[in-house]
């Protein structure tokens, strides 16, 4: 009895997945295929954005996967009143399933419609910078560059790597596949400075989308000099009143305890 329910659950689903591509397909497109852009930040939400030009409609979004009915956006993002996107959360977001999704709108002159659009999510996402990036330098001058994933399956990302001197004008990159960028030699009178940004690498999906650049780290002998005269003249100059003064004190404390010690040979009888 169970196994029969379940086919006609089956059934009754393919049947509405079929009936939403007819409606959908059938309709006549007043939009490019295009309007709709869906990207998974970091695997931890998406967000599915189109563009608004003033004067036109506002538009909603219907989306669905293979065999699940349609249904319309949650939760629209807004921009001047006018919907502008839609954002999903990680739970509404399953990888490896095509995601269908749909925007119209309608006017006084009739309905605007679009394609029907399909993404592969794991094709559609964009980390997170990488963080906490640390140099190490050893006595022979090289260099090692190391960060932290910004996701947990770091074995599905990749990193790119930039540096220059302080010498330099161009940018030197590099891409890598572990969480580490080496340098043979580098030299300590030059100040370095290095930025990665991290992608999904070709065994987890297909996708162009880098993350942005982290936050930049520097090294070198340059400047760390200058760090550290900064550092002793911000921390020096306050003290030095403070210790002239004691200088001070201390020399009267000293003075007034001669004067009654040692009475000068005026004040005996």
């Amino acid at each position: 009895m169970a196994g029969k329910c379940f086919l006609r659950t089956q059934a009754l689903l393919k049947q509405i997945y079929l009936f939403w591509l007819i409606v959908l397909y059938s309709v006549e497109p007043s939009m490019q295929s295009n309007d709709v852009n869906c990207i998974v930040y970091n695997e931890e939400f998406m967000e599915c954005t189109w563009n608004h030009s003033e004067g036109k409609p506002n538009y909603t979004l219907y989306h669905w996967y293979y065999s699940k009915p349609g249904k319309e956006c949650g939760n629209y993002i807004q921009q001047d009143g006018y919907n502008v996107g839609c954002n999903f959360s990680y739970n509404e977001v399953s990888q490896f399933q095509d995601f269908h999704v749909y925007i119209n709108g309608s006017t006084e002159s009739g309905n605007l419609t679009s394609h029907v659009q399909t993404f592969q999510l794991q094709n559609q996402v964009k980390p997170n910078p990488p963080g906490n990036l640390a140099v190490n330098v050893t006595t022979k001058n090289e260099l090692f560059l190391s960060w932290d994933a910004p996701m947990k399956l770091s074995r599905c990302l990749m990193y790119g790597v930039r540096y220059r001197s302080n010498k330099d004008k161009e940018w030197q990159r590099a891409t890598v596949n572990v969480k580490m960028f080496n340098l043979a030699s580098v030299d300590p009178k030059k100040l370095y400075t290095f930025q990665v940004q991290s992608k999904i690498n070709d065994y987890c999906g297909t996708t162009n989308l880098w993350s942005e650049w982290s936050f930049p780290v520097q090294w070198g002998r340059n400047g760390t000099e200058n760090m550290q005269r900064r550092f002793c003249w911000s921390t020096l100059f306050p003290i030095v009143p403070v210790l002239s003064l004691l200088i001070i004190v201390l020399n009267l404390l000293k003075s007034k305890r001669y004067r009654k010690c040692c009475p000068s040979d005026e004040q005996h009888p």
